[in-house]
């Protein structure tokens, strides 16, 4: 062959080096060639036998047919076919397998020629294993992708830049109520609320506006139906990250419950605090490091702080220095315990004074039962106090009533500041006898005096003797109708009276006690007693008299108004018992009348029963007033129309305590308290607020018990409409036995079947 130049003339040599150059390029060519005759390989070169891992000798003469896997071995056949009909090369793609068992994917290109009067047949192969394999891949991950966002538990959408939905799966036309066809084309803010729509503006604007979109961001969706339902969005942008994003997936959580229990758990806190706020002893909220959250009113009114002065303080701040380090570690003790406990501690008030009380431990748990918030409720101990001028120091009130605090703030603070320990030493040294008495009728202080009237030392009475202790017996029910009316009508009770005062010898003296209150000292009043004996012989020797028998009693003015007759104290308090009902029934309206009727059951009980004279009258004054515990039950809870939340039902429950805790102050002749106390108690121990059992349970109170419920399921509620007396009955009957005293429950039975009583007769008779 010539040397090839610039200068050479191609087309003319070209016919001169055909076989050379065919060679060459057949030899060389990246692709497999083969030449078959009769469907027989009579020429393959290097590329090709590389494919198929045969040497020349083992393809020659070897059929074409049984290289390729046996389900595509129809094609060529079928494509050579086409070949002739359509005059024109064909390329078509198959599995064969190797000489060492491999699979590999060709494309092949095949053309015919004739040579020596016979057609042959020359082939193109080319492997693209590597790019099926991609491309299977590829088919894959689209049908596990279109598989899993079908079958998504939650609701997932793509939408283009515009808003519009390109594709939704099955989960979110759940979510929102329309079928696919209907939201597919459509734009995102269509499913947004209205009041929504007009604030979102561009959609894309929208979700590029989020820091980091694939964290979830809370919005509301509008169903088809109308209805609201929140949703977390997850938002994923795809697309260039040059030219910007080509579409969205958004990613939809309901989380709508979610949002109803977090509200309502607002609301229980909210009307947890609300709790706490009328708590009648101070009390305090803390976390779990020991930092108050919340302290009620009664603990700021007690300490003379503002709230802002202990938000955020660690609880020590309630107590004096030394205590402070170490009341941490006690409380966190009981929590890690399980077990509620007490604290004897000194609270330091605002002013530097210290005041004796025990701190009760409990805490709030969450909803897998672990502690949450820690509760720490304080009661003043009354006990004698170290500051300056003895017990009485603490209780000596500035001029005006004014707090510590704002007597410090007044002109003549200083000169008050400076009086109050020294008023308070001629109390404690004075020669008559004075004590401070709580509201529960303990005594708080004593001074030097009465230590010496009755016998016993200062630790002996303070915290541990009632005053009535030092009352002779036939004296005390005198003295408690007096202490009655001072606490439900202080001005029709006197303040100053003679009584028989029994000291630790026993012995008997005539005494005359002059009673005070004391404003802002939580309901304490100060007693003055004077020894008549002492008194009556100082004016026998000051007139001279020699025969003391025949000396004319002391004429004490205030004693006119002492005796008050039975007719008015019983007529003053049953105005107190109406007035106390009135107030029920202004707190829960819905329930006007209920205690009145409960009442006229509960006596018409205590008759069958043959219950004494007495027990009857207890058990008519308790039924009127057992519910006055509500008045510390937020209104919203008394009228809520809807199903209680497990919180609001706590609160309600609450109501016997609150009952207990306001009618225990008041010395009724009868167990008042008690009775209001258990009425929701039931003989299998399965009520509350303590779970008694049958016995443990007072029979005034599980006639009340009776009464109640039938009576409130005989009336409207507003949350039920009234469910009949009937029903109420089958309620006791079923019941007998288990939650209600046999015996009450077949005497109410009889009542209403035998015996003719109706709440209907009795509202008209009252």
């Amino acid at each position: 062959m010539d040397v090839i130049s610039d200068r050479t003339d191609v087309l003319r040599i070209l016919p001169e080096a055909a076989a050379d150059l065919c060679t060459a390029l057949f030899r060389n060519s990246p692709a497999g060639i083969y030449i078959t005759r009769d469907g027989k390989f009579i020429y393959t070169n290097i590329e090709f036998r590389h494919i198929t891992g045969y040497s020349q000798d083992e393809l020659s003469g070897k059929d074409y047919q049984r290289l390729i896997n046996p389900r595509y071995r129809q094609m060529p056949k079928q494509n050579i076919a086409s070949l002739f009909e359509e005059d024109e090369d064909t390329n078509h793609e198959f599995k064969i397998t190797t000489r060492e068992g491999k699979k590999k994917w060709i494309s092949e290109k095949i053309t015919y020629f004739k040579y020596g009067g016979t057609w042959l047949t020359l082939g193109h192969w080319l492997d693209i294993s590597g790019h099926h394999s991609v491309e299977k891949a590829w088919r894959e991950a689209e049908r596990r992708f279109q598989l899993a966002f079908e079958d998504l538990s939650t609701g997932l959408a793509i939408i283009g830049t515009d808003g519009i939905f390109l594709k939704v799966n099955k989960s979110f036309c759940d979510l929102v109520g329309y079928e696919d066809r209907e939201i597919l084309e459509s734009r995102f803010d269509e499913v947004l609320p209205p009041g929504d729509r007009e604030t979102t503006g561009d959609i894309m604007a929208l979700f590029l506006s989020l820091d980091k979109p694939e964290l979830p961001v809370q919005r509301q969706l509008q169903t088809k139906d109308g209805r609201t339902v929140w949703t977390a969005m997850s938002i994923s942008l795809i697309g260039d990250s040059e030219a910007g994003p080509s579409y969205f997936i958004v990613h939809f959580q309901d989380i709508t419950e979610q949002k109803r229990i977090e509200d309502g758990l607002k609301e229980e806190e909210r009307l947890y605090r609300s709790v706490v706020d009328l708590s009648l002893d101070p009390v305090a909220i803390a976390d779990l490091d020991c930092r108050l959250t919340h302290v009620s009113q009664k603990l700021l009114l007690l300490l003379g702080y503002e709230k802002a002065d202990l938000l955020g303080r660690d609880a020590g701040c309630l107590v004096i220095a030394l205590e402070s380090g170490k009341l941490q570690s006690q409380v966190m003790d009981f929590v890690r315990q399980g077990t509620p406990g007490e604290i004897a501690c000194s609270l330091r008030k605002k002013d530097g004074t210290a005041l004796l009380a025990s701190m009760n431990v409990s805490w709030i748990s969450s909803g897998t039962g672990a502690p949450a918030s820690i509760v720490l409720s304080l009661r003043e101990t009354h006990a004698a106090s170290s500051a300056p001028g003895g017990p009485f120091a603490d209780v000596i009130q500035p001029v005006g009533n004014l707090s510590p605090d704002a007597a410090a703030e007044a002109p003549d603070a200083a000169p008050l500041a400076e009086e109050r320990p020294r008023q308070a030493g001629t109390i404690e040294n004075s020669p008559t006898a004075i004590i401070l008495v709580n509201e529960d009728t303990t005594i708080a202080a004593v001074n030097a005096a009465f230590e010496l009237l009755s016998g016993y030392t200062r630790e002996e009475i303070e915290g541990r003797k009632s005053w009535i202790e030092f009352v002779a017996k036939e004296d005390q029910p005198r003295l408690k109708r007096y202490y009655l009316l001072r606490r439900i009508d202080p001005g029709s009770a006197p303040d100053t009276y003679e009584f028989k005062f029994v000291g630790r010898d026993g012995n008997a003296r005539d005494v005359v006690v002059y009673i005070s209150s004391l404003p802002g000292s939580g309901g304490q009043q100060s007693a003055t007693l004077l020894d008549l004996a002492g008194y009556r012989k100082a004016a026998v020797e000051e007139k001279g008299q020699q025969e003391p028998e025949k000396v004319e009693p002391v004429d004490i003015p205030s004693e006119q108004k002492v005796e008050l007759s039975l007719e008015h104290l019983h007529r003053t308090l049953d105005n107190v018992i109406t007035a106390m009902s009135k107030i029920i029934e202004m707190r829960d309206p819905y329930t006007f009348g209920h205690q009145e009727r409960v009442s006229a059951l509960a006596g018409a009980i205590a008759v069958e029963m043959g219950l004494s004279a007495d027990q009857l009258q207890g058990i008519e004054i308790a039924a009127k007033i057992h519910d006055i515990g509500k008045v510390y039950v937020p209104m919203e809870i008394l009228s809520k129309p809807g199903q209680l939340s497990s919180v609001e039902r706590q609160i309600i429950q609450a109501h016997a305590q609150g009952s207990y805790d306001i009618l225990k102050s008041v010395e009724f002749p009868w167990p008042v308290a008690e009775i209001a106390l258990q009425h929701h108690e039931r003989i299998d121990g399965s009520g509350y607020p303590a779970g008694l059992k049958d016995d443990e349970i007072r029979i005034e109170a599980k006639i009340l018990m009776i009464a109640d419920v039938v009576e409130a399921m005989a009336s409207h509620r507003p949350y039920r409409p009234s469910l009949g007396i009937e029903a109420a009955l089958d309620e006791i009957k079923s019941n007998s036995g288990t939650l209600y005293d046999a015996e009450i429950a077949g005497i109410c039975i009889r009542l209403f079947g035998e015996k003719g009583f109706s709440f209907e007769e009795q509202d008209r008779s009252a």
